[in-house]
């Protein structure tokens, strides 16, 4: 009625208010722009969530790490399936996984190899002494063999549980060996042009020979179907192959370097240390995508290991 009024007196209002109609208008159509683009942002926010969650759906089993070089610093263990993850003080270093049984561990405990038997996390006191010796480190098991491996003042050697009998295989310049089957060995060799090889010794005939030039750190998966290894000296890519396939992918992180490392048993994930000026991360990396998962912030392990 008002309105009629006005429109009486004055004329139609449309005459005077032509422009704050289109005011009204243009702010209308802003706000459906501004819903739109926000709609469109929690869309692609949404879906960057999912696609990061879905590149790690497939990850399984558990991880175990020693932070430093002395029992004095914790071993570290991530379940995977149940993202815990626990921390174990003063007890032994150099821990890995027994090739024959994941249920198992094989350590160093003041200069001896010992043998853990189904470890649950938390409680490691059911040992089996396996080798008493100065100085040695990186212990492994054999795989499908009653024997062990270890380095002892920088030599690779095989002792077999059953004759209680060592083999020196090699002199270890560089860290880092894995076993490829039970019997070959893989480890690195610096040639006499300064080259890094990844050489391989048999125990059967006791030969040595190159099983990959130009290539350095091995490191095989849990079932040994997969090998990882790095090429030159560009220490920040990571090339995984599978040992009887044409399957081969490489990763490369922005850091300075990625050491040390070991893939999957599927060949689709890398665990590594990412390191840089003064830290380094622990992280799992998507090797199809290259996207990272960090697990271990602010720590540079000295060993790693990862059963499946």
């Amino acid at each position: 009625m008002r309105e009629s009024k006005l429109q009486d007196k004055f004329g139609p209002i449309d005459k005077y208010c032509k422009h704050g109609k289109d005011v009204i208008a243009i702010k209308k159509k802003i706000s459906i722009f501004v819903i739109i683009l926000m709609s469109i942002i929690i869309f692609i926010v949404l879906l960057s969530v999912f696609q990061y969650y879905k590149s790690f759906y497939g990850l399984k089993g558990e991880i175990m790490l020693m932070e430093g070089e002395a029992p004095s610093f914790p071993v570290l263990i991530y379940d995977i399936k149940n993202n815990k993850k626990y921390e174990i003080r003063n007890i032994f270093y150099d821990v890995q996984y027994d090739a024959n049984n994941g249920n198992n561990l094989i350590a160093v405990i003041n200069n001896e190899i010992y043998k853990i038997n189904e470890y649950q996390r938390t409680d490691f006191a059911n040992r089996q002494l396996l080798y008493t010796g100065e100085n040695v480190r990186y212990p492994k098991f054999v795989p499908d063999k009653n024997a062990i491996s270890f380095t002892q003042k920088d030599k690779l050697t095989y002792y077999d549980l059953d004759a209680k009998k060592s083999i020196v295989i090699a002199k270890l310049l560089l860290p880092g060996y894995d076993w490829l089957d039970s019997d070959t060995v893989l480890f690195t060799e610096v040639d006499s042009s300064g080259s890094l090889n990844i050489m391989a010794y048999k125990i059967s005939n006791n030969k040595t020979y190159v099983f990959k030039k130009d290539a350095s750190y091995p490191s095989l998966s849990y079932n040994k179907k997969f090998l990882a290894y790095q090429r030159g000296n560009v220490r920040n890519v990571v090339y995984i192959e599978e040992i009887n396939g044409s399957h081969r992918k490489s990763v490369r992180v922005n850091s300075i370097g990625l050491l040390p490392y070991k893939p999957s048993s599927d060949g689709n994930y890398l665990i590594g240390a990412m390191y840089y000026a003064g830290h380094a991360d622990v992280v799992i990396i998507n090797v199809t995508n290259n996207k990272i998962r960090k697990i271990f912030p602010g720590i540079f392990p000295s060993v790693l290991d990862w059963k499946e």
